[in-house]
């Protein structure tokens, strides 16, 4: 559903998963990860985190731009570098982020089943989405999970004029009795990169002291 209530449209989000997977097909890349990209956009835009949902799936950026310019690779080889009985460390061949974790996340499920813990590293992959999406995997097998990545260098220091860290995002996910569980997902910033780019979307000025441009008296980040 769209953000802004003057212009809200429901849409229903099995069809929307259904069009987004199919469109990941239609740029080469195989049936069954089709799926898992278009159903962790649609989930991030079920939990309201509309900065990593299908907005992030558009002609002209993102997904459909990495996979058509081959910056991101549309079947990557996906391969274990080293393992033991509790850890594991992946290459995931600059593949897409959102199929890649889910399939580390499978593998750390299994270790922590046969181990008592699970971890395990990725490299050599792209973005991958909303964070919360992973640790939730864990819930239904009554584990903990905890889901971290670095990003891109978008983050100016303090009293800095040019980006030099990433959001670097990170979830936990913890399971409870009766209540709902607890999951905490959430950049190290201020707030996630893609507020921004939704406010612009959407018309609306950035929040004070969130954003660095040349208005500013910058002449790098945005």
């Amino acid at each position: 559903m769209a953000s802004d209530s003057k212009s809200a449209t429901a849409v229903n989000h099995r069809k929307l998963a259904r069009f987004v997977t199919a469109a990941f097909e239609k740029l080469g890349v195989p049936k069954e990860d089709a799926e898992i990209g278009g159903n962790v956009l649609v989930q991030a835009d079920l939990r309201g985190v509309d900065t990593h949902g299908v907005i992030r799936f558009n002609p002209h950026s993102w997904y459909v731009k990495w996979l058509t310019e081959g910056s991101m690779t549309a079947r990557p080889t996906i391969r274990t570098v080293s393992e033991t009985a509790s850890s594991a460390l992946l290459d995931g061949d600059r593949g897409i982020g959102m199929v890649i974790g889910h399939r580390a996340m499978e593998l750390a499920i299994r270790k922590a089943r046969e181990s008592g813990i699970g971890m395990v590293a990725v490299r050599n992959s792209r973005h991958y989405g909303m964070s919360a999406y992973y640790s939730m995997m864990v819930l239904p097998h009554d584990m903990i999970g905890i889901a971290m990545t670095n990003a891109s260098r978008q983050v100016v220091p303090t009293f800095g004029r040019e980006a030099r860290f990433g959001t670097n995002p990170v979830c936990f996910a913890v399971p409870t009795d009766k209540e709902l569980p607890f999951v905490l997902d959430m950049a190290t910033t201020t707030a996630a990169a893609g507020k921004l780019e939704l406010a612009a979307r959407q018309g609306k000025s950035d929040p004070a002291g969130l954003g660095v441009g040349r208005a500013r008296g910058s002449d790098g980040g945005s």
